[in-house]
Order: structure tokens, then C-alpha cells, then sequence
């Protein structure tokens, strides 16, 4: 049995086409070839998102499109792992939603789509607006949140706004607008939304997001990451960069120094901040804000204690 495939078939393909171009059954069980889907092939074993979606091609009909999280993640987004392991395809009537192993099938009677890599795709906001129903409150914050990224972002807060404002009757818009209220553009990373979020839902005061830090003559001496201006608070989450890269290391040596002789206060969360470490971390902050000066709202105060 020849292992080469004729060389017209694409790199993904219905086994019925690769049966009428002379592959054998017994070639297309080979472990050389993927079945992502029913009935589908592929050259690519790649099991990521990209790798699933562009797999889906082969059974992708005319009235089809790549939306929800799968969009999300293929626009330069972020959706929670658990979403990764499906494709979220939606129909436009009177083409009937998707189903099978490995498909998440949606309907919708309209789309804004754009191309990506050749698949049709719900544009980033539409996107996101979509995913509201496989996403938490939080979850969908932090997604917001990685498309309005201070590099490279995908979109603005104007663009998420104007595409809730073109849904009033949709089911999911009141959590819609609830998390475009707790979204915040410029932010570095999903590790540094959630610390955000914990920090709210502790009841501490807001904290501007990667905010300029200069001293008392006017001289840049970093961003910060959670920048609590009144008190001289700053929250700095620690990625693995930090650890790993020695460059990296010696500039946040230097920027330390920079920060502690203008009189900022700087605590350091990283990844070993969970559960009891988090709470505690958290704590620490409150009481280095109190000290400093703040005065907790009311319905701070109020939080604090439900937290209690």
C-alpha cells in the first residue's frame, strides 16, 4: 500500500473525497493521518484550536462559520482552556446548527464575519458578545480584557460598547454590560485580570491598570501593573519572565530600587498566590493601604465584612 497521498488532495479532506481519488480505507487509518472529526482527515496532528478549526474546513458548509470562543482564540484572543477542546461553529438559517463529536453547533440569524487564515470568523467583538454564554462573569472580564491588551490589542472598549449597544434584546446583554463596567484596557495578561478582580472583590480601592509612575521631578520610572496612586501602592504580578530572564531580572532590580527611593510601596504576587496565599498576599495589601492613608467607602467596608 502506497503511504503518499495523491498529491491534489488537500491537507485536509473528507474521506469520501480521498476514497474517490483511489485512498484506500486502510491508508486513511493509518497513524499517519488525524481524524479530528467524522468522516474528516488531516496531514496536521495538531490539536490546538487553529489546528482543530482549520481541520473543520472539510465539513464547513456555505452557510457556516468559526464563532464564540473558537473565534475568540483565532482573532488573537483568550477563551478558558476548557473551551479548547471543540470548535464553536454557528449556521446561519435555514442551514441547521452543526453537531457531532469535537463541535460546539450554534444558530444565529445574522453575522459580522472577517477572514482569518482563510476561515470565515465572527468578528473579535461579535465574538466575544457570543462566548457570554459558555463564560462566567469573570471569565468573560478577562477575555475582555485580552482583547483591549496594552500590546498589541485586538480592539478598544468603543468597539466592545458599540457592539452591546447593537444587541438591547439579546438574552446575555445585562452581563454584557456588567463586565464591560469591570473591564479594564492595557492590561499584560490574564494572570494580572484575575489578581485585578481578587483585589476588587476583597474590597480594596480600584487600581489603575499598567499606569506611568514617575518622581517627584517628572522622570518615568515604570509601569506599574496595579497602581494605587493616593496611597503609593503598587501591585506587580510576577510572570515567569521575571524568574527566567536575567535581563528581565536585573531591570526589575534596578526599577525597585527606582520605586522604594520615590516612596512607593511595591508587593509582588506570582503564581504561588493561591487559595490561602492569596487571601493572605490580599491582606497584606489592605493593611499597607490602611496604613498609608486610605480610608475605605462604605460599600468597601461592606464587602470586607460579606468577605468575612
Amino acid at each position: 500500500m502506497p503511504l503518499t497521498l495523491p498529491p491534489d488532495l488537500p491537507d485536509r479532506f473528507h474521506v469520501a473525497q480521498a476514497l474517490d481519488a483511489g485512498v484506500s480505507r486502510r491508508r486513511l487509518r493509518n497513524l499517519s493521518l488525524a481524524a479530528p472529526f467524522y468522516g474528516v482527515r488531516s496531514r496536521d496532528r495538531g490539536d490546538d484550536v487553529r489546528a482543530l478549526a482549520l481541520a473543520y474546513v472539510p465539513k464547513l458548509r456555505r452557510q457556516e462559520h468559526c464563532s464564540h470562543a473558537t473565534a475568540l482564540i483565532l482573532v488573537g484572543g483568550w477563551a478558558p482552556d476548557r473551551l479548547h477542546r471543540a470548535v464553536d461553529v454557528t449556521a446561519i438559517p435555514p442551514t441547521v446548527r452543526a453537531r457531532g463529536a469535537g463541535v460546539r453547533g450554534h444558530e444565529l440569524t445574522t453575522a459580522r464575519i472577517q477572514a482569518v487564515e482563510g476561515l470565515p470568523v465572527s468578528t473579535p467583538a461579535a465574538a466575544w458578545c457570543q462566548a457570554a454564554s459558555l463564560l462566567s462573569d469573570r471569565e468573560l472580564i478577562v477575555a475582555a480584557d485580552a482583547l483591549m491588551r496594552r500590546h498589541n490589542p485586538v480592539l478598544g472598549l468603543d468597539d466592545l460598547l458599540d457592539e452591546v449597544a447593537a444587541r438591547p434584546g439579546t438574552r446575555e446583554v445585562r452581563r454584557l454590560r456588567r463586565a464591560l463596567q469591570s473591564a479594564a484596557p492595557r492590561t499584560d495578561s490574564v494572570a494580572e485580570t484575575l489578581l485585578r478582580l481578587d483585589a476588587r472583590d476583597a474590597g480594596l480601592p480600584p487600581f489603575e491598570v499598567n499606569a506611568e509612575i514617575r518622581d517627584a521631578y517628572g522622570r518615568f520610572l515604570a509601569y506599574g501593573d496595579l497602581v494605587h496612586a493616593p496611597t503609593k501602592v503598587l501591585l506587580e504580578y510576577d510572570g515567569q519572565q521575571h524568574r527566567l530572564d536575567d535581563r528581565q531580572y536585573s531591570r526589575d532590580v534596578e526599577r525597585l530600587d527606582d520605586l522604594a527611593a520615590a516612596g512607593w510601596r511595591v508587593i509582588r504576587v506570582n503564581r504561588s498566590h493561591r487559595g490561602t496565599a492569596r487571601r493572605w498576599i490580599l491582606e497584606r495589601v489592605r493593611t499597607t493601604l490602611l496604613e498609608r492613608g486610605w480610608h475605605p467607602e462604605p460599600s468597601q467596608m461592606v464587602a470586607e465584612r460579606g468577605r468575612k
